[in-house]
């Protein structure tokens, strides 16, 4: 990809958060409702707080919790998906708890984490991997089990074991499928460290959120529904850089495939 190719995309993604952004800039400038700050006010307070007085104290906890409750559902749903891909009797066995556990909305499983946990740190963590497996479960699933037949003829002529056939060429093959898997389940990871965070915490982004706005500090409550968004965004940008150097194969396959 050339360098118009990357400025002209973040230029045509960019052009609506700009106009968003200065249009509340100008219509708040003169607001006097307590609940609707200027944004010149909450830039300000955002600065305050979050350069760098509170990242210790509340981003930081929500980041460790999200990247550790991210990394082991993901790496559980990954080696499960990948054996229950590979056996359609494993499969068939486990569809049902599989299709039980995973219609159960992730913000759900907060209160019975809670029941089991407590409200401490391995509460939250618990809540995000549960919701991290799924996504990353059935993604992997549908991967492997959609390995090219052509593929795994070749494997049988080089008589390849069921281990190196699963884990150097199905797995693999898998990749986009478990990619876009994962993505979502960083998504859902996200939401469920925030809602996790809202009951019975004092630390955390959602925690000083809530707590803010039932303090009526209105202000402070704005700064952090701002760092959530910029949060959120900076996680899918930072996904997409990773996807896109792993992918890098797949992508350039695709872009060959266009062109002919």
């Amino acid at each position: 990809m050339n360098l118009d190719t990357r400025l002209g995309r973040f230029i045509w993604s960019a052009w609506l958060p700009v106009v968003i952004v200065t249009l509340w800039w100008v219509i708040s400038a003169n607001s006097v409702d307590p609940f609707f700050p200027p944004l010149s006010e909450i830039v300000a307070r955002f600065r305050e707080l979050w350069i760098f007085d509170l990242v210790p104290v509340h981003l930081l906890p929500s980041l460790r919790n999200l990247f550790l409750g991210y990394l082991l559902g993901a790496a559980i749903g990954l080696v499960a998906g990948a054996y229950l891909g590979a056996s359609r009797n494993a499969y068939r066995y486990f569809e049902p708890l599989v299709d039980f556990l995973r219609s159960i909305p992730p913000v759900a499983t907060v209160p019975i984490f809670i029941l089991i946990y407590g409200l401490d740190s391995s509460m939250r963590v618990a809540a995000i991997t549960f919701s991290t497996i799924f996504p990353v479960l059935i993604a992997t699933i549908q991967g492997v089990r959609g390995t090219d037949p052509l593929l795994m003829d070749i494997c049988k002529v080089f008589h390849l074991s069921r281990f190196d056939t699963l884990w150097r060429v199905r797995m693999p093959s898998a990749g986009p499928t478990i990619a876009s898997g994962l993505r979502l389940a960083l998504q859902i990871a996200f939401i469920v460290t925030i809602a996790s965070e809202l009951l019975g915490s004092g630390f955390g982004l959602g925690a000083f959120t809530l707590i803010a706005t039932q303090s009526y500090m209105i202000v402070d409550g704005w700064t952090g529904v701002i760092l959530l968004g910029l949060l959120g965004y900076a996680l899918n940008l930072i996904f997409g850089l990773i996807e896109g150097r792993v992918m890098r194969w797949y992508f350039s396959q695709k872009k060959i495939a266009s062109q002919v």
